[in-house]
């Protein structure tokens, strides 16, 4: 299993939750947007579709949505999951930590 298959793997399960959540909560808009993701996450082959996916959960904010404070703990979890990858994928392999 490749690498960006453990990234997938891990944020869809987060990500699934979330869905599931929003839609039993009644939390339209939002369920939409995460759907979203969440089928764009299916489709990821390479590095360049999942940074296409951080991009688009960077604008979660402007989205224009309200969602209650459990969903927006579990969407946070997600956003920190993809900040924390997005930052090691653009790390200089020339530095050393």
């Amino acid at each position: 299993m490749s690498d960006i298959d453990t990234v997938v793997r891990d944020i869809s399960a987060v990500v699934a939750d979330l869905v599931i959540y929003l839609e039993n909560s009644g939390q339209q808009e939002a369920h939409t947007f995460f759907t979203q993701v969440q089928d764009q996450l299916v489709r990821v082959d390479g590095e360049e579709q999942l940074l296409e996916i951080f991009l688009l959960l960077s604008m979660t904010a402007f989205q224009g949505f309200c969602m209650d404070p459990f969903a927006t703990m579990m969407a946070d979890r997600v956003l920190d999951h993809a900040q924390q990858v997005a930052h090691t994928f653009s790390a200089d392999d020339d530095i050393v930590h």
